[in-house]
């Protein structure tokens, strides 16, 4: 808990600090796919960001997140009036990554070729909630820990009077987390998105 208090606090101060930043400041939408770890599945990644720009080429800012990786497992079999029938478990995880980030970017380049590579670091807190029907009562399904992601990228002009442009990015997200029955759940792998980016004030680079 103390953790996560420190960490609320972090928030506050970058929120009312980067209010103050009026310039090259966006907000990105992003949806692609994860490949954790533990379970060893491919899984929907999505992420909304708020990024405030100190100048063209740095931004610090908020980013939450929502995941989703599901699968089946076969049980016993079974036949019922002479039709085979199987049965099935499904998991669901269902994740939400909440951290603070800043962005490195390359603006010169938009301003020359259309395009503007990036590198974007962030850190903060996630939850995952463990989700199968067969699990007992004692069973802690929220898992929750420390969260870290690198990733790069590159982000397109869409058209030459266009404000709005268009995100490619990979990278790498680290969540090993836990629960309160001190079981832990490493939800680290790549990621893959992409998505737009809108200016949060009409300016150019």
């Amino acid at each position: 808990m103390k953790s996560l208090k420190k960490l609320t606090l972090v928030f506050a101060f970058i929120l009312a600090s980067t209010f103050a930043f009026a310039e090259e400041s966006n907000i990105n939408f992003k949806v692609g796919a994860q490949f954790p770890d533990a379970p060893d599945k491919t899984g929907f990644d999505s992420a909304i960001s708020f990024n405030f720009g100190a100048d063209k080429y740095f931004t610090i800012g908020v980013e939450a997140g929502f995941g989703w990786v599901k699968w089946k497992d076969s049980g016993a079999a079974t036949e019922i009036d002479g039709v085979p029938l199987q049965e099935v478990d499904k998991t669901n995880l269902y994740s939400f990554p909440l951290l603070a980030v800043a962005t490195i970017r390359l603006a010169d380049m938009k301003e020359q070729y259309g395009f503007m590579p990036y590198v974007t670091g962030g850190a903060g807190y996630s939850w995952t909630i463990f989700d199968n029907p067969d699990l007992p009562d004692e069973f802690d399904k929220t898992f929750s820990g420390f969260t870290w992601q690198v990733v790069g990228g590159v982000s397109f002009l869409l058209g030459s009077g266009s404000n709005m442009m268009f995100i490619v990015e990979a990278g790498w997200r680290s969540a090993e987390v836990d629960n309160s029955n001190n079981l832990q759940l490493d939800m680290s792998g790549p990621i893959v998105r992409a998505g737009v980016s809108f200016p949060l004030e009409l300016s150019s680079y």
